[in-house]
C-alpha cells in the first residue's frame, strides 16, 4: 500500500481526492449525536465495478480510500476518540459497496477524523451552540462545457449525503457556493445531498456550515 493512501484515512479528503479523479463513487454518510456529544458516523461508498477491483488491501488502480477493514484500522492508529464498530464490503448490481460504522467520544473527535488537519473540517462550541464546517477543497479551473457533460452523464447515478441527528432539534444549515445541495429536517437529523457530478464540475467548492443546540 502506498504511503499517499495510509495519509487519507478520511471523508472529506477522499471526497477531494474523489474531485480530482472524477471517479465513479458515491459516498452516504450519516451521524447521530446524543446529549452528552458521543455518537457514531455511519459511511458508505459506492464504487463503479468498471473503476476498481478491490483486493484485500489494495485497489486497481490505486486510490486514496480506506477499502478493507486492514485499511480502516490503520488509518485510526492515533486517532484519539474513534473506534470502528462494524464494517463489512458487498456488491450491488454495478456496484461495490464499502460500509464502516465508527463510534467517537464526541463532535470534536468525529471532525478531527474527517480531516486531521483541521482544514476541510472545523469544530467549535459557543453559546451552548455547536458548529460544524465542511469545505469541499480549493477552487479548481472551469471545466470544457463537452467534459463537464461528460463527467455528469458518467456519474448520473452517484450522490454525495450527509445526514446529521442532533439530540435536541435538526441542525440549521447554510451552504456557501451551493445551490446545488438539497436540503432537508424532519425530527430532530437534517440531510444535505446532491449529484456527485454537481460538486466535482461546479467552479466554486462548496461550504457546509451545520449548527445545532447541545
Amino acid at each position: 500500500m502506498s504511503k499517499f493512501r495510509k495519509m487519507l484515512p478520511n471523508l472529506l479528503l477522499i471526497l477531494v481526492c474523489v474531485v480530482d479523479l472524477t471517479s465513479c463513487i458515491g459516498i452516504d454518510a450519516s451521524a447521530k449525536i446524543d446529549a452528552k456529544g458521543a455518537g457514531t458516523l455511519s459511511i458508505e461508498y459506492q464504487i463503479s465495478k468498471d473503476f476498481v477491483q478491490l483486493g484485500p488491501l489494495e485497489s486497481t488502480p490505486p486510490l486514496p480510500l480506506p477499502l478493507s477493514r486492514e485499511d480502516i484500522e490503520r488509518g485510526l492508529q492515533g486517532t484519539r476518540g474513534v473506534t470502528l464498530k462494524s464494517y463489512s464490503k458487498s456488491e450491488r448490481g454495478d456496484n461495490i459497496i464499502v460500509s464502516m460504522v465508527l463510534a467517537f467520544d464526541s463532535p470534536s473527535d468525529m471532525t478531527a477524523y474527517l480531516d486531521p488537519n483541521g482544514k476541510l473540517a472545523q469544530y467549535q462550541e459557543e453559546n451552548g451552540r455547536s458548529h460544524l464546517r465542511l469545505s469541499f477543497g480549493d477552487t479548481v479551473q472551469p471545466l470544457d462545457p463537452q467534459v463537464q457533460s461528460e463527467i455528469s452523464e458518467k456519474l448520473k447515478l452517484y450522490r454525495f449525503k450527509f445526514a446529521l441527528e442532533a439530540p435536541r432539534a435538526a441542525p440549521e444549515i447554510s451552504i456557501k457556493n451551493g445551490d446545488f445541495f438539497h436540503v432537508t429536517s424532519s425530527g430532530k437529523k437534517t440531510v444535505v445531498e446532491c449529484p456527485m457530478a454537481d460538486i466535482i464540475t461546479c467552479n466554486q467548492m462548496p461550504e457546509i456550515d451545520i449548527t445545532w443546540q447541545q
